[in-house]
C-alpha cells in the first residue's frame, strides 16, 4: 500500500515509526527548505494520511530533525520542539500540547520513557551549558525537573526498555570516559568500566603529573 505523501514530491521523509499498538503510523515529512515539518499519521491498511501538527521555524531559522519523540500506549505523544527558542520536550494529546520542560537551555537527547510511572528521562544543559547532564521528570508535574548526575562531568545515558536502569557515561578534563550502570533515581549501582586513572596500570597515569 502507498502511502499518501501529498501532492508535492519534492520533500524530505525524515522520520516513520509505528504507534505502540500498531493501528497507525506516524511520518515526519519536511519541506525542501527545511522551515516546515508536518506530523501525518498514517492509515497502513489504506495508506491515507492526515496531519496531526505542524511545526513552523522562525525567518532566520530552520526546523533541526530529532530522535527526541516517543508516541506513548494512550495516544499522546512526546516532542522535542524548538518553538519557544530552545530545545524543550512537549506533550501532544488530544490536539492540545503542554510545555514539559522550559528555560533559557535545552534538552538534548530524550532517553527513556517510564510509562508506568509517568517518568520521562532526559539529557540536557539545565545545570551548566558547559556540561550535560543526565534529568527525571514527572509528567503530573510539568517543569519539575530533578537531576541525576554528579556535577563537574558532561554525561550521556541510556535506558532499558522499561526505563528502570541507565547505562551512564561521563567525563571530565581530567577524567576520561567513565561508564556505569545506575537505577531511576540516578544511584550508582555498580561500575561497568570505572576508568580510574589514579589506578596501578593505567596508561594515563604516568601522565597524570604533567596534565595542564
Amino acid at each position: 500500500v502507498k502511502v499518501d505523501l501529498g501532492p508535492d514530491p519534492d520533500i524530505y521523509l525524515a522520520r516513520v515509526d509505528w504507534t505502540p499498538d500498531g493501528s497507525a503510523l506516524l511520518v515526519q515529512r519536511q519541506t525542501r527548505d527545511q522551515k516546515t515539518l508536518d506530523m501525518l499519521r498514517v492509515d497502513p491498511a489504506t495508506g491515507k494520511s492526515s496531519v496531526l501538527f505542524t511545526e513552523k521555524a522562525g525567518e532566520r531559522s530552520w526546523i533541526n530533525l530529532s530522535d527526541a519523540y516517543r508516541p506513548m500506549k494512550h495516544g499522546s505523544l512526546i516532542w522535542r520542539s524548538e518553538r519557544d527558542g530552545f530545545g524543550h520536550l512537549y506533550r501532544f494529546a488530544n490536539g492540545r500540547w503542554t510545555q514539559l520542560t522550559k528555560g533559557d537551555w535545552v534538552v538534548t537527547e530524550l532517553v527513556g520513557v517510564d510509562e508506568e510511572r509517568g517518568r520521562l528521562y532526559f539529557t540536557g544543559t539545565k545545570d551548566d551549558v558547559l556540561e550535560q547532564h543526565f534529568y527525571a521528570l514527572d509528567l503530573k508535574k510539568p517543569g519539575a525537573v530533578t537531576r541525576l548526575t554528579e556535577r563537574g562531568f558532561t554525561h550521556s545515558a541510556v535506558a532499558d526498555g522499561a526505563a528502570e536502569r541507565f547505562i551512564v557515561s561521563r567525563s571530565s578534563t581530567t577524567q576520561p570516559t567513565q561508564v556505569y550502570l545506575a537505577d531511576a533515581a540516578g544511584k550508582r549501582l555498580s561500575w561497568i568500566n570505572e576508568n580510574a586513572v589514579s589506578a596501578a596500570g593505567h596508561p594515563y597515569r604516568p601522565h597524570l603529573a604533567s596534565h595542564r
